[in-house]
């Protein structure tokens, strides 16, 4: 066979082409996916799943929709009724969440979803948290993409290379031209869930805050850039997400630090078991040797650490994996597993979670063997924060 194994030399135009090219082959991917959309659109939310959402039945479901509770759409009279996701979040409020709401002297809590290894469903973990969060527990829900590549940001239906400029990135906090970032949050499709973006001017940072640790005050602290930045927000928001690059970057390092609980996806193989190994050295070793900013000479403490699997396949490689990571972990694995579905591979190729399809018209068993195991998660989580906030779990019945 003739193989054309001649080198081929590139140049810095040529890696000016390449990267127009792939940008411009992104929208045209994005705009299909999105399509008949350019925009991502809320789902809606049928009668039977707002009930599910809100742990309530058909009978009392029609004894609410006399009092002040959203009426939905119907095509006829006595036929199912439909919801917007604005109306189910209202439901939500208005049931199961009604005596859970964040205390008015209690601060959002800050999450960062963190690994240095890549392909461990890092930005699909961050998004359904957000969006499980705002549509299960009626939470408002900041989210903040830290990954230079904008995974989390296409997420939401918008280019981070072609329509997110620098300014509306966290980088203006970075270059100290804002004081925090009450300037970046952005309204989202997703009712309850704002976004700050990101673009590839990110990686402008990782020369940044390292040329002030060189120039400005010797007192500088790289690391709390972004906790100080996050201040004024922590009183509005229930939650914010932070979702960082794969990396132990400066941002990544600014992201753990602004946290108050770190959730750490990993894949059961042993290259991402061994990856772990490497994060929590990197991480015991910053957590060491940088102290709390405002708290001389103490230590960063997080309210809790948690080891998500993630991908979980049917193998008995995966298992052995498994077990290592139980044993190594104990308490801090959660007790949730998420399975590697078709499904959910799908979802992920077109810009979209498990939770953009709460009508999903396909195999209900497959559709509830990766939803029911996200939801877990979303109600771990917030279980976590009610017992942070003081708030009881146990909900009290509509009156």
């Amino acid at each position: 066979m003739d193989l054309n194994l001649k080198p081929l030399t590139v140049s810095g135009e040529d890696l000016t082409a390449l990267a127009e090219r792939s940008g411009r082959m992104l929208q045209k991917i994005r705009d299909s996916m999105l399509q008949p959309f350019p925009r991502k659109q809320p789902p809606t939310f049928s009668s039977g799943k707002v009930q599910d959402i809100c742990g309530i039945d058909k009978t009392r479901m029609n004894y609410l929709l006399t009092r002040d509770f959203p009426q939905g759409q119907q095509a006829a009279k006595g036929r199912h009724r439909l919801f917007t996701l604005e109306d189910t979040i209202k439901w939500v409020k208005g049931t199961i969440a009604k005596d859970k709401q964040r205390p008015a002297d209690q601060l959002g809590k800050v999450i960062a979803v963190a690994n240095f290894k890549g392909g461990v469903t890092k930005t699909t973990t961050s998004m359904i948290l957000a969006q499980g969060l705002s549509v299960r527990h009626g939470r408002k829900v900041l989210i903040i993409d830290l990954d230079p590549q904008g995974s989390t940001t296409t997420f939401f239906g918008i280019n981070p290379h072609a329509e997110v400029e620098a300014d509306q990135t966290i980088l203006p906090l970075i270059e100290s031209t804002q004081p925090d970032l009450t300037y970046a949050p952005m309204q989202t499709y997703w009712t309850g869930v704002d976004l700050i973006p990101s673009s590839t001017d990110l990686f402008n940072a990782e020369f940044i805050l390292p040329s002030k640790v060189n120039s400005e005050d010797p007192g500088f602290e790289f690391w709390s850039v972004l906790q100080k930045g996050l201040a004024p927000l922590l009183p509005i928001y229930d939650y914010v997400i932070i979702d960082s690059a794969p990396t132990l970057s400066y941002l990544t390092i600014n992201a753990l630090f602004a946290a108050d609980s770190i959730l750490v996806p990993v894949v059961p193989d042993t290259l991402s078991f061994a990856s772990m190994v490497q994060f929590w050295s990197l991480f015991s070793d910053l957590v060491s040797g940088l102290k709390v900013t405002g708290q001389e000479g103490k230590q960063k403490v997080f309210d809790y650490i948690d080891i998500l699997i993630t991908r979980m396949p049917l193998k008995s490689s995966a298992q052995m994996v498994r077990d290592w990571i139980m044993k190594t972990y104990g308490d801090h694995v959660l007790p949730v597993e998420i399975p590697e579905t078709s499904l959910a591979m799908t979802t992920s190729a077109e810009f979209a979670t498990i939770y953009d399809m709460p009508n999903y018209q396909g195999s209900a068993n497959a559709y509830q063997r990766i939803c029911e195991p996200y939801d877990r998660l979303v109600d771990i989580v917030d279980s976590k924060s009610c017992l942070l906030w003081g708030i009881g779990l146990t909900p009290t019945k509509e009156k």
